[in-house]
Parts: C-alpha cells; sequence; structure tokens
C-alpha cells in the first residue's frame, strides 16, 4: 500500500504501488500509508505547504523512520489561538510554532483585519520580535517577524516593522501611537528558550479578547494554505508600504517614561543600585537608556 501525492490534482488517493501514469517531472511525492487518513491528508499538506527545509525534512525524517505517533502529536492537532496569541515549542508540525504556522495564523488575522477594518491599508499593523532562535529548524522570532510582515505587505497592508528587536510594550505602546489596526509581537516571554509565541494586539493597544480570538482562529483555518507571496520574505527588506518606527516609538516612549519619573534629581543622588536582568537579552539595552 502506498499513498501518491499529486500535486496536479492537490489530492491525496491510495493504490497498490501503481503511480497512476503520474508525470515523472511534476512535484509528487509518494509515501508509505500510515493507515491513518487524517494523518496522511496532514503529512501531505505539511511536505506541500512548507519551504523551509529544516522543519520539512523533520517531518519526512519522522515519515521514513514510521514514527507515526509522534507524526500524530506534531500535524493532527494545532495550535490553540487565544487572547493571549499563540505559544508553542519551535519545530515542525502545526502544533508548533514555525515558518508555516506563523505564515497561517498571519494569513488568518490579515483576513479578520479586512473584515473589520475599511481603511486597513491605511492604518496598517505593527510587528515587533524578539531574539529567540533555534538552529535545527532555521527558526527566529526576526524571520518570523518578517514572514509575518511579508504576508500583510503581499495583501497591500501597511507594516511598521521594527528594524531590531524590542521589547514586547513596544508593540502596543507603537499601535496607540501609530493609529495602526493591531499589533503582533513575536516572543514567548518567559517561557523555556525552546518555546516561542505570537501576540496580537488591538487597535487600543490591549491583547485581543473574546470574540476576536475565536473569529481569527476561524479565519486561519479557512486560510490554511500559504498564499502565492506569503513566502517572499524579501517583501519585508524592499516593499514601499514598510516603515520602521523604531527611532520614533523608542523616542516617544522615554518621554513618557520621563513623565512619570517625579523624582529625578533625587533619584540622581541615591547610593541605591538596581540589578537588572532581560530574558534572551531584550529589554537591557533600553532599560539602561531609560534609568
Amino acid at each position: 500500500m502506498s499513498v501518491v501525492v499529486d500535486s496536479s490534482r492537490d489530492k491525496i488517493s491510495s493504490n497498490m504501488g501503481e503511480r497512476c501514469g503520474a508525470d515523472v517531472n511534476s512535484n509528487e511525492i509518494i509515501m508509505g500509508s500510515t493507515g491513518d487518513k487524517q494523518l496522511d491528508t496532514a503529512i501531505w499538506q505539511w511536505l506541500q505547504w512548507d519551504k523551509n527545509p529544516k522543519t520539512k525534512a523533520q517531518i519526512e525524517s519522522l515519515l521514513k523512520s514510521g514514527k507515526n505517533k509522534e507524526l500524530r502529536e506534531r500535524l493532527c492537532s494545532r495550535m490553540k489561538f487565544g487572547t493571549a496569541g499563540l505559544r508553542s515549542s519551535m519545530g515542525a508540525g502545526f502544533s508548533c510554532i514555525n515558518d508555516l504556522t506563523v505564515i497561517q495564523s498571519t494569513q488568518g488575522i490579515c483576513r479578520y483585519l479586512q473584515t473589520r477594518f475599511s481603511d486597513l491599508q491605511k492604518r496598517g499593523v505593527v510587528v515587533g520580535y524578539d531574539t529567540r532562535g533555534q538552529m535545527m529548524s532555521n527558526c527566529s522570532s526576526k524571520r518570523f517577524a518578517k514572514l509575518t510582515a511579508a504576508v500583510l505587505l503581499s495583501q497591500g497592508v501597511p507594516v511598521h516593522l521594527f528594524s531590531t528587536y524590542v521589547p514586547t510594550p513596544f508593540v502596543p505602546f507603537a499601535v496607540q501611537q501609530l493609529k495602526a489596526t493591531a499589533g503582533i509581537m513575536i516572543t514567548a516571554s518567559h517561557n523555556p528558550k525552546e518555546d516561542n509565541g505570537y501576540k496580537v494586539y488591538w487597535e487600543n493597544g490591549a491583547q485581543i479578547t473574546s470574540p476576536h480570538d475565536k473569529e481569527i482562529l476561524k479565519c486561519i483555518e479557512e486560510n490554511a494554505e500559504p498564499w502565492n507571496d506569503s513566502w517572499n520574505e524579501s517583501l519585508a527588506d524592499t516593499s514601499s508600504l514598510l516603515q520602521d518606527p523604531l527611532k520614533e516609538i523608542y523616542n516617544r516612549y522615554l518621554e513618557n517614561v520621563k513623565d512619570l519619573c517625579f523624582h529625578r534629581e533625587l533619584n540622581m543622588k541615591t547610593t541605591l543600585r538596581f540589578v537588572h536582568t532581560a530574558f534572551h537579552g531584550v529589554g537591557h539595552d533600553y532599560v539602561h537608556l531609560a534609568f
């Protein structure tokens, strides 16, 4: 028994080893059937849609090794999209955070924003990221942010993409200051280094609440297959719709911090000393400058 995946027909067919006259030059993938129709479909989708060589190879390796239980865990369930966005370990599979699931999530958010804001193509979306990364899957917060930007830019949505890593509060602050429709921050906060996350903020700078989370999840499921330019990471470097808000937001943020300091001269004379430890190094430079 084998499963023939014919990309020209976008289907999976089961046969007894016959190639069904397939074109040998087509992007056809032939694999042993797992005996689980849901899993076979999920494997086919992953191998067809994922363009990250390392995460694609992880699934191919599991398939060749017959590790169906792990394949089911990775491919037959999805991350739950809630008011805190997404959070999971980095790696291959629909249950993990990776290039493909970030693209799918952004496509869903883009479609939802299009239904909620008639001026989306004027106001745009803010995107920021921290310094997390994983070499074995070629996943990083910066790469996720650029793919997030690429999806939005491909749909004519302006993107305010920070040119370097920033503390999480910069994103919701920028949403309010720039009057954007939403903000996306790639970070897993205090989670272990193997994890990453995808936080979403509404136009008021607050994390999304119900029913937005449920509606976004529905849109993600309806837009699971990557669009034509969703993998075009170069858009995040070349598009005329791209802006870097770093300098403006940094200056405005520090001005706001100053307004909260009521005894600056007294603070400068104190003998007290503080120790600051930043998770993944994201906040240290900014905290140092703020003080």
